[in-house]
């Protein structure tokens, strides 16, 4: 087990809670840059081991007859950055630009699905107070009665914005934009992390707990239950407790901004507490 402060080094650790841990970012390649960066602000040395890569359906038919059909949609819901990418990247496909979203009502599930949408010229109309589906439901569902939505979603998408949002009347257009699979080369390197040592495991969505889970085998799956978990929210939460591990962090808004500064705290306010394998 390792201890804060390191010895030796507790002038240079000043002021960042985090100096002479190791912490797992498994956040897909393209999106983990800007939790590295955080980490690494705070004194943390972020191991880097993806367990999802997003990639494209198997199919865009349903997205692209949906994208054609625009003219025809009230509410566009956009719960994701990756969901974002894959809109315009099919919009932009079909020899067409944000213009085409004229007249509708685009919907975002958070903050950062926000900046993503400002990258295409387009700023949110609308944004829940709860940074996940059942905010996003709470904010339409007296709204959408007679409306039609396009919602683009990931394969594993739970149902409840469509289940919830029909109840309430709406017709929601639901195609699949991406989907994920574990990368070829996570196991190993995620056992090689553990048997390493690791003081923090961070989780950004339910997806990266349960491929993380299934990566690795029984001796290691075991070693890393030993390790305390950050989790960017209650769904993510509820996976990996479900899978028994120890969430030990959890921020009170669902964004990674909030997760980080919730780590901050937390080592700030356990500097002799006992973490991880090391």
């Amino acid at each position: 087990m390792s201890e804060y402060p390191v010895k030796g080094k507790k002038e240079k650790g000043k002021g960042r809670p985090l100096f002479g841990r190791r912490v797992l970012v498994t956040r897909a390649s393209e999106q983990a840059p800007a939790l590295i960066d955080a980490l690494s602000k705070l004194g943390a040395e972020s191991v880097v081991v993806p367990t999802i890569t997003i990639i494209p359906p198997p199919s865009f038919a349903e997205l692209d007859q949906a994208i054609s059909e625009l003219d025809q949609i009230d509410y566009l819901l956009l719960t994701s950055v990756n969901a974002v990418t894959a809109f315009f990247d099919r919009l932009i496909a079909q020899g067409r630009d944000a213009r085409a979203l004229a007249g509708l009502q685009t919907v975002v599930v958070g903050p950062k699905s926000a900046e993503a949408l400002e990258l295409h010229g387009i700023h949110a109309d609308l944004m829940p107070d709860d940074y996940r589906a059942e905010g996003v439901v709470a904010l339409l569902k007296d709204r959408v009665s007679g409306k039609r939505l396009l919602y683009p979603k990931a394969a594993l998408a739970r149902d409840l914005i469509p289940a919830e949002l029909s109840a309430a009347g709406g017709k929601v257009i639901d195609p699949v934009a991406y989907t994920s699979v574990p990368p070829a080369d996570a196991a190993g390197k995620l056992q090689q992390a553990l048997i390493e040592g690791l003081d923090l495991l961070t989780f950004t969505a339910s997806s990266t707990v349960q491929n993380f889970a299934d990566l690795l085998d029984t001796k290691h799956l075991a070693l890393a239950k030993q390790v305390p978990v950050a989790s960017i929210g209650p769904l993510t939460s509820e996976t990996a407790r479900k899978l028994d591990f120890k969430v030990i962090i959890e921020p009170s808004d669902s964004t990674l901004d909030d997760m980080v500064e919730a780590i901050a705290k937390h080592f700030s306010g356990t500097q002799n507490a006992e973490h991880g394998t090391r």
